[in-house]
């Protein structure tokens, strides 16, 4: 554990204050889509598509305005908002000059808050991202943890937030056997200073940093981050809510509509065969294989889930094509056997905005982790299932189910009341 922390929030008292948002991975394109966003909702400029929690069934919950949300974060590259901004919207075209012009103020106001970012045991694409970029230095693991809380607790004074939610929205991390360091809190502290710290990745040491400093976090990536034994036993220690991973926004969320209907229905999927095409940045590191990896294993999870046949073949292939930019394309094969034997076949195919479908997601589930933090919520939020691919804690992977988790939770907290809110205790 370090000094440099966040002040200790107050006693719980169920009610959100202004509520800070640490991105990790600050510039890439989801995160500048959800500053962007954030502002232009606030402003007016756009309305909230896309926002559940701005719907009817999440009205009287007390999260936080996303006018009152304050971001900053963590960068490896050369670069702010300004410049992030311009640059997606030449790539993808989502919004126009305009807009951009409007915001300026807004979004240089929000890049004061960024701050160099830290590299830990990356790989080749990311240290080529990096080059000639803004990376903090240090001399171990300890110092980066203690640079992070120093940064975040920064962040807090300066614009007297109530709550930092930490969410990480950085490159994928290739998929690696869990060190026997990592199975209790007090081996895992042990080995920041031992050889084990070179199993350590970028997700894992943030997400400790986080809720060592009492701060909720949320790995929107398929990375490790919180979900280790460790961080989970101390997540609960410090009273810390947290969730994680991999955000559900495309291909993935539409398997785990659609699976339900051929269980539903008693009809066998003999094979299911899903094939995407990704350009930008996460397209580049998704083409290093130890990458690609992790993000397919996340992918296969849900739709394998839901069959629960062995047997069924499936298969998810990721194929980096530069000039979608943004744009991500995924072609999907279905081969099911009905009654009598009969073999059928369905395929759709899914084209959308990756950062924009994205976007709102980190959005969110920011608010509703500052209120889980209000609330005195400790652990996973298993709640959320329905916003991850491979949701921490939760076996249930049909959408529509997981949605009415999220819906009961919005239900009780309702009925319930700020008053009711439970001190974490430490």
């Amino acid at each position: 554990m370090t000094a440099n922390r966040p002040p200790a929030d107050p006693a719980p008292t169920g009610r959100t204050g202004r509520t800070g948002v640490w991105l990790v991975g600050a510039c890439g394109g989801v995160a500048t889509l959800a500053v962007v966003g954030a502002r232009a909702i606030a402003r007016g400029l756009r309305p909230p598509t896309g926002l559940l929690t701005e719907t009817p069934a999440f009205a009287g919950l007390d999260l936080p305005a996303v006018g009152d949300l304050v971001f900053g974060g963590h960068e490896i590259r050369d670069t702010d908002w300004v410049r992030a901004a311009d640059e997606y919207r030449r790539r993808a075209g989502v919004f126009d000059e305009s807009l951009l012009a409007t915001l300026r103020d807004d979004l240089a106001a929000a890049s004061e808050n960024l701050r160099p970012g830290y590299l830990v045991n990356p790989v080749d694409t990311v240290k080529a991202l990096a080059r000639g970029g803004r990376v903090a230095k240090h001399k171990g693991v300890r110092q980066i943890v203690a640079g992070i809380q120093a940064d975040v607790a920064d962040f807090a004074r300066r614009h007297r937030l109530d709550t930092v939610v930490v969410v990480n929205v950085s490159s994928t991390e290739p998929p690696r056997d869990l060190p026997i360091e990592w199975a209790t809190l007090e081996r895992f502290e042990r080995s920041l200073d031992g050889a084990a710290r070179k199993a350590l990745t970028a997700s894992v040491v943030h997400a400790y940093a986080a809720l060592d400093a009492g701060c909720p976090y949320v790995n929107f990536t398929p990375s490790p981050g919180s979900t280790i034994p460790a961080l989970l036993e101390l997540a609960l220690r410090r009273g810390v809510p947290h969730m994680g991973s991999d955000g559900k926004t495309g291909e993935t969320l539409v398997k785990t509509v659609l699976a339900p209907l051929f269980t539903g229905r008693a009809l066998r999927v003999l094979s299911w065969e899903g094939y995407n095409m990704l350009g930008n940045r996460d397209g580049l590191v998704l083409d290093d294989p130890l990458a690609k990896a992790s993000k397919t294993r996340s992918k296969d999870v849900a739709l394998r889930s839901i069959l629960k046949d062995d047997a069924t073949h499936t298969r998810v292939s990721i194929d980096y094509v530069p000039s979608l930019d943004d744009w991500k394309v995924a072609w999907d094969y279905v081969h099911f056997e009905g009654f009598l034997g009969a073999k059928m076949a369905m395929q759709f195919t899914w084209q959308g905005n990756d950062s924009v479908l994205a976007a709102p997601l980190v959005l969110d589930l920011a608010r509703f982790a500052a209120l889980a933090k209000a609330r005195g919520e400790r652990g996973l939020m298993t709640h959320l299932a329905a916003y991850f691919k491979n949701p921490a804690g939760v076996d249930e992977h049909t959408f529509v189910r997981q949605l009415a988790l999220l819906e009961a939770y919005a239900t009780s907290h309702r009925a319930a009341g700020p008053a009711r809110a439970k001190s974490p205790g430490r």
